[in-house]
């Protein structure tokens, strides 16, 4: 066999592996295998594999091919994970298949007078992760695992293990404490209390009450974004900017925003 044969061989050979596309039936091991290669949180792997075991159920013995890869995230309700999902697993067949862009709905974030209402309708156990989050703009999970510096009223986070997610820290004003209770349970003492209500309130929303507290009182986005653990995105932000805690503190201490008033 001369080497150009041999080379068509290979090419033929990888042509034949991708499609190739699924291990067989029943077997995770080679997408688990994948996700552990990428850098990503524990509920994004578990979304990634909920899509992969709903395709894998759609296709069942047939030939993988493009179309049906198209058919299938035609009928899929969320066609973004699913499509990060078969780049893992059949880049090739999915490479030129763009995610979907993402429909701005302007959000309408409710008063102060609602905010108020709602906070008296919680139970007393759940009032400070209430006020620690519209004071800090954590996510749930960050609060309740953070660690609290009193003297500073700082709160940090423990570091996140996935790239899609970020922390630095934060401050509060309200003199609270963090009650040992879980996420779900705080999620759904916030929906009963909405429900009770009548005013929409669940604990992610308070990252945008923060947001626009902070924003009323003058302070610069990029200083909003470290304080919500989000990653700066221009140049004057990453490299020009001092996210020392200090700073940080300064700034927070001068916006002095009041949740509650």
């Amino acid at each position: 066999m001369d080497l150009r044969s041999n080379r068509a061989g290979v090419r033929g050979f990888k042509s034949h592996l991708s499609h190739q596309l699924l291990p067989k039936a029943g077997k995770i091991d080679s997408i688990d295998t994948k996700l552990r290669l990428k850098n990503l949180s524990e509920a994004t792997k578990k979304s990634y594999l909920c899509c992969y075991n709903q395709f894998k159920k759609y296709i069942g013995r047939k030939e993988i091919t493009k179309e049906l890869i198209e058919q299938y995230l035609l009928k899929s309700k969320s066609r973004r994970n699913n499509i990060a999902m078969l780049r893992l697993i059949c880049y090739e067949l999915v490479k030129d298949i763009k995610f979907p862009k993402r429909q701005y709905k302007p959000k309408i974030l409710p008063a102060k007078a609602d905010l108020k209402i709602f906070y008296d309708a919680l139970p007393d156990k759940y009032k400070p992760v209430f006020l620690l989050l519209a004071e800090s703009g954590l996510r749930i999970g960050e609060l309740l695992n953070a660690d609290i510096d009193k003297t500073n009223k700082m709160i940090i986070p423990k570091s996140h293990d996935g790239q899609t997610k970020h922390s630095w820290i934060s401050f509060y004003n309200t003199e609270n404490s963090i009650p040992q209770v879980s996420a779900s349970r705080v999620s759904k003492s916030f929906k009963e209390t909405s429900d009770k209500t009548g005013i929409k309130i669940y604990p992610h929303l308070l990252r945008s009450v923060f947001a626009r507290e902070m924003s009323k009182a003058g302070v610069q986005d990029r200083y909003i974004d470290a304080f919500c653990g989000r990653v700066p995105g221009s140049v004057l932000a990453r490299h020009y900017s001092d996210f020392s805690p200090e700073v940080l503190k300064e700034i927070y201490s001068k916006a002095n925003i009041k949740i509650l008033e």
